[in-house]
């Protein structure tokens, strides 16, 4: 257990990511880092969903990561660059379920520093070694061997440092199995001995690890662009040209010792018809896919539009490089292509990352090494997954809007186009599926599967009655399936011999696949009061006493001859799951109305005998015993509305390590349901939560849905591990599809990059101020959610103040700035003598951001309407400073004007100034 520094929600934003096989299975995995967070992503190819395997914080600030393989291997080590002043190998432990560290070696001090080696990692495309760089200076070489165990390990490393060097990328050099090479852009600065005139260059340095003499050498060096700033290694011998590409401001080009020159092999990045600003385009991602024979390339640019980068080349080197438009998407921090045919975009500052599905390689008709391209919807990609990020968050408020039982969050998150209002709520996220309507009150749901892989029957449970369905293409009512509809039910369930059995007040029925049908009937002046089945077993409760059940080799349930003597009144019972290859469960644990719980061991012949009793606080509601993937569990609704959970030894049967939590006011009713493969169990009170295996531990999670009635797992090809339940008069099959996530967004799209909001306590409307810079309000022709906004010169501003409704989504007021003016600052004003609600709104015109100023600025004030659903233009002051801080104070509105706070009071025409700091 980790005492500090944890948090409900990690970080969303992925600063890079590694694709591998980590788990050494034939699976390709993600490992992405965010912040100080390492997780395993997996990406299901069958339904395009990412989910994140595992996720362990390793307290430091992750800077760099690469995967390595050593040659004939079938697994993947990860390579860490970290602020801990040590170089990490590190592997995933799927048995243990966690990441753990193969060798560290420590170099250096810890933090952030500019000559501390950890922003830069490269590895040896062959597995030999790795090089760890910092910012400035230091490079150092690991070679990386196998012990007498045939474990990895690493020894000294080997310095390749340069005093008054800049570093701005390393990459691995595929060069077969020749001495291992590694390239970096280097920038070598002024020792303070040069002309001030000097104008330090950018270089493409090849450093060469001589496995033969154990030592680094400066093998190779060309000039490249001052703006050079990133570099991409290129596949070696049969499936490409070895090398580098050097991206700049508008161009890609190759470098490699057995070129020839740089200039003839560079080609220039398009840029976007109808750009208005100078600026070129600047590679900021990319990803490399090998395949067999070939290779393909994507780089990003910073507006998000995705180039496909041709290489042609002989066995020596490229001869030629070509560059075409390939699709549009938003700006990613890393890209990377899986072998099954996806592309996965992370992103550090939009908030969400996607996954896209390859439809083809690029369309044939789009010209090659054109000057401009043209935008177009995406021709190439198929989004078919998105998981949801809050970063950056620019401001929050926690309020209760909704009236639910738990607040909610609601933050401005993103920028530009990408941005959101986003309204947090803790729990998993639902997905409704189906909802029809019930005749009557229904008050119990089962759904059954008599053959196939998916479940065909839907039993609903009412007050005296019971409606069992048939699910096929559509939903109908079912007359032969051989259930009693004229009792209530009690419990249901497949039996392994084939067919049903239904536990009704009067009657235990065992109904066979060919409709043959044989009954139990309770003693005279007896009636079933409750009851629990399995696929093998059946236990029916008769007050005090409950009466055993198990399948013989005919089929049918026999009775046992001894009762189960609970020693109180039987009010729950929960019987587990056969275990595979077990003929029937080993335990039965059932409630009692002395507010106890026991567990009795059923054995195979006899009594069975009391092996464990746990006392609660309050009556049982509803008892069961799950086989967790963490061991067999005992689950306990009270009907105070606590949830008490203990571990089960599954030999002897005694618990242990229980456990207490108030999950809401009504008494909790608890069901099994299976959730990733592993058994769970759903808590019904005033919220339904969901208790399942998550990451080596058992969590318990609320889910952002209405109450339910009842509801149990339901399998159908839509969903495998769905829910089907009822509630309020309806019958709902719903679906929990991300399990991961701690919290569930809904959100509102915004057009600007938000800067403050206000809420309107009455009408509960967000007033809400965007801002963006080096944009201009004017009609983009494209969506900006794919495109991004039209950009402009430094100094053109875009800005509006929206009034938003949180409840629908819908703006129900938008105030566009024009002439250049953008709004900076708001604030909630309550002026002396007035009873309206005013805004006051900070507003500058061409504002410049280095150095910080502007050609005028303002203050404007607004008044809400009598509904409080939109603002009321009032009037406008002009102050000679920024307005950068606004605040109500003693009836007065108080402004930050650089060093100086003024006080306003309100005037007819304009702000009347009170008083001033000096």
């Amino acid at each position: 257990m980790h005492l500090y520094n944890l948090t409900l929600q990690p970080a969303s934003s992925i600063s890079t990511a590694i694709l591998g096989h980590f788990s050494g299975t034939k699976a390709q995995e993600l490992v992405v880092a965010r912040n100080q967070r390492l997780e395993l992503w997996q990406a299901n190819t069958t339904t395009g969903k990412l989910s994140v395997e595992h996720s362990e914080d390793i307290f430091c600030r992750i800077r760099g990561l690469a995967s390595f393989r050593v040659t004939g291997g079938s697994k993947d080590y990860i390579v860490l660059g970290a602020d801990t002043g040590a170089a990490c190998l590190m592997e995933y432990d799927p048995k243990n379920r966690r990441f753990s560290v193969v060798q560290y070696h420590e170099f250096g001090r810890t933090g952030l520093r500019r000559l501390i080696a950890g922003q830069y990692v490269a590895t040896d495309p062959k597995g030999r070694a790795f090089m760890i760089g910092a910012v400035e200076r230091s490079k150092l070489v690991y070679v990386v061997t196998r012990d007498a165990e045939a474990r990895l390990a690493f020894g000294s490393p080997l310095e390749a440092s340069k005093a008054h060097t800049i570093c701005f990328d390393i990459v691995g050099v595929d060069v077969g199995y020749e001495n291992p090479v590694f390239a970096a852009l280097e920038s070598v600065y002024d020792d303070g001995n040069s002309d001030e005139g000097d104008v330090p260059g950018k270089q493409v340095v090849y450093y060469e690890l001589d496995l033969g003499l154990n030592h680094v050498v400066r093998k190779w060096s060309a000039t490249a662009p001052a703006t050079a700033n990133k570099l991409i290694a290129l596949p070696g011998g049969d499936d490409g040209p070895s090398g580098v590409l050097v991206c700049s401001e508008g161009a890609i080009g190759y470098y490699s010792p057995t070129a020839a020159s740089s200039e003839e092999l560079s080609v220039a990045i398009p840029r976007r018809t109808g750009q208005d600003d100078d600026r070129q385009v600047l590679i900021v991602a990319h990803a490399v896919h090998r395949m067999k024979n070939a290779f393909f390339i994507l780089a990003q640019g910073e507006a998000g539009d995705l180039y496909k980068v041709i290489v042609e080349y002989t066995e020596e080197a490229a001869t030629k490089l070509g560059i075409t438009y390939f699709d549009s998407i938003p700006p990613a921090s890393c890209l990377r292509i899986l072998r099954a045919g996806f592309l996965f975009a992370a992103s550090a500052d939009s908030g969400s990352h996607r996954l896209f599905q390859f439809e083809n390689l690029g369309v044939e008709s789009e010209p090659v090494n054109q000057p401009t391209l043209s935008l177009r919807e995406l021709s190439s990609l198929i989004l078919v997954d998105e998981v949801e990020g809050l970063c950056p968050i620019l401001r929050s408020q926690v309020l209760n809007l909704a009236e639910e039982d738990t607040p909610q969050v609601y933050a401005l998150c993103g920028r530009a186009a990408q941005s959101a209002l986003r309204i947090v709520r803790h729990g998993l996220e639902v997905s409704e599926l189906a909802v029809s309507e019930l005749p009557g009150t229904p008050q119990a749901v089962w759904a059954v599967r008599r053959q196939g892989e998916f479940d065909d029957l839907i039993v609903v449970g009412f007050r005296d009655a019971t409606l069992v369905l048939g699910v096929a293409e559509d939903v109908a009512e079912v007359t032969d399936s051989g259930l009693l509809a004229t009792e209530p039910t009690l419990a249901l369930s497949a039996c392994d011999a084939g067919g049903l059995v239904q536990a009704t007040p009067r009657v235990l029925r065992r109904v066979h696949t060919d409709g043959r049908a044989a009954e139990w009937q309770p003693p005279r002046d007896l009636r079933i009061t409750h009851a629990s089945l399995n696929a093998r077993q059946a236990v029916a409760a008769l007050g005090e006493q409950a009466v055993v059940f198990e399948l013989d080799a005919m089929g049918e349930l026999r009775e046992r001859a001894e009762a189960l003597d609970a020693g109180s009144e039987i009010v729950c019972i929960g019987l587990p799951a056969v275990p595979e290859g077990r003929r029937g469960a080993s335990f039965v644990a059932v409630g009692c109305a002395d507010s106890t719980v026991r567990v009795f061991a059923l054995g195979t012949a006899g009594e069975p005998e009391l092996a464990a009793m746990q006392a609660v606080a309050d009556a049982p509601a509803s008892v069961a015993l799950v086989q967790t993937p963490l061991g067999l569990m005992l689950f306990v609704g009270l009907r105070s509305g606590l949830l008490v959970r203990a571990r089960v030894d599954e030999v002897t049967g005694e618990l242990s390590d229980p456990r207490t939590r108030f999950l809401g006011a009504r008494a909790v009713q608890l069901r099994p349901v299976t959730v990733r493969g592993g058994a769970g169990v759903v808590a019904l009170t005033t919220q339904p939560w969901l208790c399942h295996a998550h990451q080596g531990r058992l969590r318990t999670i609320p889910l952002s849905y209405d109450a339910l009635d009842d509801a149990c797992a339901f399998a159908s090809p839509q969903s495998p591990e769905g829910l089907v339940s009822v509630a309020a008069g309806t019958l709902r099959i719903v679906s929990v599809d991300r399990l991961d996530a701690a919290f569930n967004h809904a959100s509102i799209p915004l057009s600007l990059t938000p800067r403050e909001f206000l809420l309107h306590p009455e009408s509960r409307h967000f007033a809400i101020i965007e801002s963006e810079h080096g944009s201009a309000n004017k009609p983009n022709q494209q969506p900006p959610e794919q495109f991004g906004l039209v950009r402009q010169g430094a100094g053109r501003w875009s800005s509006v103040l929206r009034v938003v409704n949180p409840f629908d989504g819908e703006s129900t007021q938008t105030v566009e700035f024009t002439d250049n003016w953008a709004a900076v600052s708001m604030a909630h004003v309550s002026f002396v003598g007035h009873d309206e609600r005013y805004v006051a709104v900070g507003c500058v015109c061409s504002m410049t951001m280095r150095p910080r100023a502007c050609e005028s600025a303002s203050i404007r004030i607004y008044r809400w309407n009598a509904e409080g659903t939109q603002l009321d233009f009032v009037h406008e002051t002009p102050v000679d400073e920024i307005p950068q801080a606004l605040l109500s104070f003693a009836g007065m509105l108080v402004v930050g004007l650089g060093r100086t706070l003024r006080l306003y009071d309100l005037g007819i025409r304009q702000l009347l100034k009170k008083a001033q700091t000096l």
